[in-house]
Formats: structure tokens, sequence, C-alpha cells
């Protein structure tokens, strides 16, 4: 399993490497890679709104907690 974590500065880095360190996590760290930065991809932020808009006006119902576990545990 692969997690990615985006960080912002150098102190944030140490303390993310030192819990993961803590926890005994094998990590990389790829100081390459580019933080995706959603709340600037308008395509994305204007699906968020729309579906927000849908479940606000009861369009969508969206799904309980109930159902998500009973659908988890049914596989």
């Amino acid at each position: 399993m692969k997690l990615t974590i985006n960080i912002e500065g150098e102190a944030a880095e140490r303390k993310i490497k030192a819990l993961l360190d803590k926890l005994g996590v094998e990590y990389s760290i790829d100081k390459d890679s580019q933080s995706y930065k959603w709340w600037e991809d308008q395509l994305l932020v204007q699906e968020l709104h729309e579906r927000s808009q849908r479940l606000k006006s009861g369009q969508d119902v969206g799904v309980t907690f109930d159902e998500v576990k009973r659908r988890l545990n049914s596989k």
C-alpha cells in the first residue's frame, strides 16, 4: 500500500518523519513531486459544489453509515 502525504515546509516534514519513524513505518520521500492543489482545480470544485447542492436540496439522499457498513460486510 502506498500513502501519499503532501507536506509544505521543513518543520512539518521533520515532524512527519519523526512520527513515521516512531511508528516503525517504511517510507520514502520524493522531493520532486508536486502538491495537487485541488482547490485550484475549477472542474473539481464545480463538481463538488454541484454534488453538495444535490445533497442539500434532497435531490440526492446520499447513503447512511448503516448502509455503508452493510455493503462492506456483504463482501
